[in-house]
């Protein structure tokens, strides 16, 4: 039983370990849009102190960073797309786009998903004896014993 208490005490310190870096990223963001200047995952990592992959991986501050970046007027010099001067198709361009949203957000429920079956699967094999009958998930007990 200790070790599963060392477990979950380790569990929890990553936890809040996490919740303070997306804590620090959000104050990254904050400080980048009062200062008025360009939101990017790399800005917002070295205003929070945070990593990029974090940032990448935290589906809700990434969710948040591509909002605001944007927001943002594009630097000058550079065509937007679909104007005359950048003749790449901007909707091929918007419909990739919105798909690798919906995809990332899909991935995002299967592997909620995943996480909670494998957290029933766990629990069935700690109490086998909490199964529904005729569902196969417990094993009668062993007839052999050890000598």
């Amino acid at each position: 039983m200790p070790a599963e208490q060392d477990k979950i005490a380790t569990l929890r310190q990553a936890a809040a370990a996490k919740r303070e870096a997306a804590a620090r990223a959000e104050t990254g963001i904050r400080k980048l849009t009062k200062a008025g200047q360009p939101v990017t995952f790399r800005a917002v990592a070295a205003a929070g102190g945070v990593s990029v992959d974090f940032l990448y991986r935290h589906p809700g501050l990434r969710a948040r960073i591509e909002r605001l970046r944007d927001r943002q007027p594009a630097p000058a010099g550079k065509a937007l797309p679909g104007e005359p001067g950048n003749p790449g198709g901007s909707s091929v361009v918007a419909t990739l786009t919105a798909r690798l949203a919906e995809l990332r957000l899909e991935l995002a429920e299967t592997r909620a998903q995943l996480a909670a079956a494998h957290g029933e699967l766990l629990a069935l094999h700690r109490h086998p004896g909490n199964a529904a009958p005729g569902d196969g998930s417990s094993r009668p007990p062993s007839s052999t014993t050890p000598r």
